[in-house]
């Protein structure tokens, strides 16, 4: 027997929600094949298997909170003799459940049904609606009493403060009762609609197992103490005892850990195993800052005054993305002590080069975009400014540098600002960056970017040229420690061997961690990019 479990969902993810399971009990599943999907706050993960074999139990339920480790499946052996069929929800119930033996010579699938005999009427309750949001307002119904649904349909939709949220439904059946109105605002485990399922006479529970010719075998009655459908780990007690250099820690919870500062050898272990998490770094990180005694700047609530007092007012909520927004940058702001500096750099030649390649590299299917230049400039320029690519230990003094270059650029979607990542920028030419570019901006779009390819940047480009404005102030990222705005070109007269020349003059922005990068290094960064675009692009595109 082989119990699966829920894999790594991306960089910082802790959970998620099960929305789709897309096997059933008895289904012969292969190597990567998809088991679910899995919807986090970001996007939604197919979970691929990892072994082959026959569905003998499947662990979780659509709408279930997950999180990495959690067991979802138990497979048996595709060669098996036998293969065990029980009733969860029975066992789970406290009542005694049948388990019913099959034998499998020949392998052949047959529904195997046990019928009931009255209607069942089941409240569907509100899923989690992601990591760390705790409420949502519903701006949409698209059920009503009387409709017929079947799984996975949607039932209506709730704004949280990061996204616009589907609820599927986990079975299908007939709506007795909504439960919510538009405008409610709801949580997790809030009821929202009475499902009525089976039929009037009987209803019917049935399932696929692998079954003989001849005959089924019913072998004994279980009791829930013997076979329950989930068992919950319990949770371990902490230790912070040091491991003489060797202990087991996930790549990614050591990654997190070198990042922000942790000495991963001594932090305890909370989530159960003998195996450093990300949720372990990231647990010890919320204690360390609970803990931690008050000081600089403090961020409080400012009370808005009577401002009818002047004259007629009206108020507009929110929007779940404005207020993430607000807490983000907030955030961002009251943790990094930001300064900038500004350069403009002459593009007229280096514009008349793009606009004469921008054919060639249509023909191989990408754009040859500003963007894209700035993406190989940038990597170039980190290199040589590695101070720039770093990130800041504060708790132990420290800065750390990183091997790696990944650049984070920002792309404007229907659902807010999102940045994919080019991992290892500097190891690509120009041509593989524009042609990833695209892909990354396309699956934005579409909504269908993967976890993976939003995580891991180093250094971000926001280019907001296109929009045509002449100056950008943006926010550093934590826990990177620089950000390059990017502004609209324009013709402008420039001075050049006693003479006023009109030039294509690109305003760009060098925002910075002043904790670790000073006036000075920021100004030689900025020059040296303004270098590379001027002079070192042009004899290497």
């Amino acid at each position: 027997m082989t119990e699966l479990k829920l894999p790594e969902l991306g960089e910082g993810i802790e959970s998620g929600t099960v929305i789709n399971i897309m096997v059933k009990v008895g289904d012969m599943v292969t190597m990567e094949q998809s088991l679910m999907e899995v919807e986090t706050d970001k996007v939604v993960v197919e979970v691929p298997s990892d072994a082959e074999g026959l569905v003998a139990e499947i662990l979780v339920s659509t709408g279930e909170q997950v999180s990495q480790g959690t067991p979802i499946i138990r497979l048996e052996d595709g060669e098996a003799k036998e293969a065990i069929r029980q009733e969860p929800s029975e066992v789970l119930a406290g009542e005694p459940a049948t388990v019913t033996l099959v034998k499998e010579p020949e392998a052949k699938m047959e529904v195997v049904k046990k019928s009931t005999g009255k209607v069942t009427v089941s409240e569907v309750k509100l899923p989690s609606l992601g990591e760390g949001i705790e409420k949502g307002t519903i701006i949409a119904i698209h059920v009503a009493e009387g409709d017929t649904i079947v799984a996975e349909q949607t039932l209506m939709e709730v704004e949280t403060d990061k996204v616009v949220v589907e609820v599927p439904a986990d079975f299908g059946g007939e709506i007795t009762k909504v439960l919510v109105n538009i405008g409610d605002e709801v949580s997790e485990g809030t009821p929202i609609v009475k499902v009525s399922s089976g039929a009037s006479e009987v209803s019917e529970e049935e399932s696929i197992v692998p079954v003989t010719e001849e005959r089924l075998v019913e072998v004994k009655e279980v009791a829930k103490t013997e076979i329950p459908a989930k068992t919950k780990i319990p949770m371990p007690q902490t230790n912070n005892v040091k491991r003489n250099g060797r202990f087991r820690a996930s790549p990614l919870a050591k990654k997190i850990a070198r990042e922000i500062g942790i000495d991963i050898a001594t932090m305890p272990i909370t989530s159960g195993s003998n195996r450093i998490s990300v949720k372990d770094v990231k647990n010890y990180a919320k204690s360390l800052n609970q803990n931690r005694v008050s000081s600089g700047v403090s961020m409080t609530m400012a009370t808005l005054p009577d401002l009818s007092k002047w004259g007629n007012i009206r108020s507009e909520a929110m929007t779940g993305i404005m207020q993430a927004t607000s807490k983000n940058m907030s955030t961002s702001w009251s943790n990094i002590p930001h300064a900038w500096l500004q350069e403009k750099v002459d593009i007229t030649y280096l514009e008349q080069k793009r606009q004469a390649h921008k054919g060639a590299f249509k023909e191989k299917g990408s754009s040859l975009t500003i963007t894209g230049i700035l993406v190989k400039v940038i990597a170039k320029a980190l290199e040589d400014f590695p101070i720039f690519n770093a990130s800041i230990d504060t708790r132990n003094s420290a800065i750390v540098y990183k091997d790696y270059i990944n650049v984070g650029v920002a792309v404007d979607s229907d659902r807010g600002l999102m940045v994919p990542v080019l991992k290892n920028a500097n190891e690509k030419s120009i041509t593989d960056i524009s042609y990833e570019l695209g892909s990354l901006a396309e699956k934005v779009k579409s909504k269908k970017i993967a976890m993976d390819e939003l995580d891991g940047g180093t250094f971000t480009i926001s280019n907001l040229g296109g929009i045509g404005t002449s100056a950008i102030f943006p926010l550093v990222s934590f826990p990177q420690v620089a950000i390059l705005g990017v502004a609209g070109s324009q013709m402008e007269a420039v001075h050049i061997d006693g003479q006023f020349q009109p030039r294509l003059m690109m305003p760009l922005t060098i925002g910075f961690d002043h904790r670790i990068i000073n006036g000075a290094d920021a100004a030689r960064f900025i020059k040296h990019v303004k270098t590379l675009l001027e002079d070192w692009f042009m004899w290497n595109l």
